[in-house]
């Protein structure tokens, strides 16, 4: 019988659980990290699980949900970069201060494409990261993403209003919301795809680009360079990390 692996991805914003039966991914869900209830029911609703390996860019977050999933499902709960290693080589210049999900990113991207690598994530940072042709992890670039680039409009200046992004954004702003709208959405789509370009150029046309993260499908149809979406890729990479400890 394939062991049952319980995946939790903790981000800043949104909590991003999968359950793993052997390589296939069975289940999965995507709350707000402020719902701790809802991840709680999520958790007495799994059955059977057999290990949970958790990700977190979110301390106190992180010991809350370990120490949740530990009592409710009566398993070992390991966290990565601290139980077990997260199995690729980080050649950033200070490798103890690169964010756990970038790394796990990379490492499922590489096992995925087996060639030089651009991972972008997009949540309440956006990261535009490089895996080297030999699987290495060399870095990136980090930026606001939507919700803060918002924020920081609105608490920077006297009149811009508090807004969320409309599910159709203007490219031409007839308004303030829409000139806004307009300049964060696209603004961070043009960032990406000059990012990537200046990636490809340095490390070959044909490094494959995958596109990640909770804002993954509103910006896909907005970005030429993807040419991968796979929203669940940061849960792959730990997979693959806590099944390399054992």
């Amino acid at each position: 019988m394939q062991r049952l692996l319980l995946a939790i991805n903790i981000g800043n914003t949104n909590v991003q659980c999968g359950i793993f039966d052997g390589g296939s991914l069975v289940r999965s869900v995507r709350c707000p990290v402020a719902d701790e209830a809802r991840l709680r029911a999520f958790l007495a609703s799994c059955t059977r699980i057999d290990a949970v390996a958790i990700g977190s860019v979110n301390q106190a977050v992180c010991n809350r949900i370990a120490e949740s999933a530990s009592r409710i499902l009566k398993v070992d709960v390991l966290i990565a970069g601290k139980d077990f290693e997260i199995p690729i080589a980080n050649r950033t210049r200070f490798p103890e201060k690169a964010g756990a999900d970038r790394l796990l990113n990379a490492l499922a991207a590489y096992r995925r494409a087996r060639k030089a690598c651009v991972i972008i994530d997009i949540g309440t940072a956006v990261t535009v990261d490089a895996v080297s042709a030999q699987g290495e992890f060399l870095g990136g670039a980090i930026m606001p993403g939507p919700s803060a680039s918002l924020a920081a409009l609105r608490s920077s200046t006297a009149l811009l209003p508090d807004i969320s992004l409309p599910v159709e954004v203007p490219v031409l702003g007839r308004d303030t919301e829409g000139a806004m709208a307009s300049g964060v959405f696209y603004g961070i789509a043009g960032a990406i795809e000059k990012i990537t370009g200046m990636y490809k150029r340095e490390f070959g046309s044909d490094a494959a680009v995958f596109l990640t993260g909770g804002g993954a499908e509103r910006f896909a149809a907005a970005l030429d360079c993807v040419d991968s979406v796979v929203l669940e890729l940061t849960l792959e990479g730990l997979r693959l990390a806590y099944e390399a400890k054992r």
